[in-house]
């Protein structure tokens, strides 16, 4: 059927097979996948960044820190629940909220924490 025939009998307009209604909605669809991924893009680049200074890690803390295992253990006892680390980036402190959560990779956190080599 044409775009003529398709107009004269009251259905919708096609291109190629699709009609415009059919585009419109993918349209719309691309954009909200699209902001749907600058979203996720944001609270990556707001996450865990390299060369950041962990200072405090749910309930670990500068003063009580003995070992990267004190920070294994609060990660398994948190999993699926929200953890407040505070970070010093760049010299500015922040605060940022991380849920460890299982993922193809090794680990909750999906990186690696090594201790400050002062």
């Amino acid at each position: 059927m044409s775009e003529k025939e398709a107009g004269q009998s009251g259905g919708s307009p096609q291109v190629g097979g699709a009609t415009v209604s059919d585009i419109q909605e993918l349209i719309r669809r691309k954009e909200e996948i699209e902001a749907q991924i600058k979203a996720n893009y944001e609270v990556l680049e707001s996450g865990l960044q390299v060369d950041d200074e962990i200072v405090e890690f749910g309930s670990v803390n500068t003063q009580n820190f003995q070992s990267l295992q004190n920070i294994g253990s609060v990660v398994q006892h948190s999993e699926g629940k929200p953890l407040t680390v505070t970070v010093i980036r760049r010299g500015e402190k922040h605060q940022l909220r991380l849920v460890p959560t299982r993922w193809a990779g090794k680990g909750l956190l999906g990186c690696n924490i090594i201790p400050l080599q002062r």
